[in-house]
């Protein structure tokens, strides 16, 4: 995300360490504690990226007085796992929960979930699942649809292989260019040993049938809603993000589609914008 420096610099900050979730797998977690005690962001990343590369986003929040609390999920990063497998997406959910419940004082209340791409569609589906634990929902370029239709012949070789085949692994194809107009940015993901460029025909399936259920449930969700959406998205549908936004069940919500934004807004060139955004809709929904 930044020079190699700074982002060690950044890193240094964080208390890290392991937790355990169901199954017994241990995950990798970082907390970034504020000296001023405003609230807590939970953070779910995206996929075959890592906690790690939030440092920049952690410094900001807590300059604000947020603490950043976040991990990396299973098969991701230096948590355990087979690399970018879940036998069920409901794996993700669990994980989740797992981390919540073993949280410090060190994250104060109020709590936010926020979610990033896939973990846009993490968030999304555990707030369907778990109800109000958080005081609002902020998704980032949320992975609810594929920017691209993915072709039938594709999605049925992929249902008949997560059946006979799960674990198959396949390369993703992703150019990193499509994450950002940043160039270090890209060089960056291109270089981290912590980014995975695979994923299973399990993970898939899963993954088509939480967006599906996502979208379906959208308006049983209630509560504060923001969601950042980068307006030139290659990867996750900004028809499908805003269609999402039009069925969400709550009155309090509000959206930024950002024209010219790659994916990751908070990686952008102009990624002011974005924070400026998230931390004056924080302030006007912290008591």
């Amino acid at each position: 995300m930044y020079a190699n420096k700074e982002a060690a610099i950044l890193t240094q900050k964080a208390r890290e360490g392991f937790f355990t979730a169901r199954d017994g797998l241990r995950l990798f977690s970082r907390i970034w504690p504020a000296e001023r005690g405003r609230g807590t962001l939970l953070l779910v990343h995206g996929f075959a990226e890592h906690s790690g590369r939030y440092a920049r986003l952690a410094e900001d929040l807590n300059q604000a007085g947020y603490c950043l609390a976040t991990f990396d999920l299973r098969g991701h990063g230096r948590s355990e796992g087979r690399r970018a497998h879940i036998d069920s997406f409901d794996d993700y959910l669990g994980d989740c929960r797992a981390f919540i419940e073993q949280l410090g004082d060190e994250c104060p209340r109020p709590h936010w979930l926020l979610g990033h791409s896939m973990g846009g569609l993490i968030a999304a589906r555990y707030r369907q699942r778990h109800g109000g634990e958080f005081v609002g929902l902020v998704l980032s370029s949320p992975f609810l649809g594929f920017a691209i239709k993915v072709p039938a012949i594709k999605a049925l070789a992929g249902r008949a292989l997560s059946s006979l085949w799960p674990t198959l692994a396949m390369k993703t194809g992703l150019d990193p260019t499509v994450l950002s107009h940043d160039r270090q940015v890209v060089e960056e993901y291109r270089n981290d040993p912590l980014v995975s460029d695979i994923a299973t025909a399990r993970w898939f399936t899963e993954v088509i049938q939480a967006q599906q259920e996502a979208r379906k449930q959208a308006g049983s969700l209630a509560g504060p809603l923001l969601v950042l959406q980068a307006g030139d998205d290659r990867l996750s549908s900004l028809q499908t993000t805003q269609a999402f936004f039009d069925a969400y069940g709550g009155v309090d919500k509000q959206i930024q589609v950002y024209d010219g934004f790659l994916h990751e807004v908070f990686n952008e060139n102009e990624r002011q914008r974005p924070l400026e955004d998230l931390l004056s809709w924080l302030g006007e929904h912290t008591a």
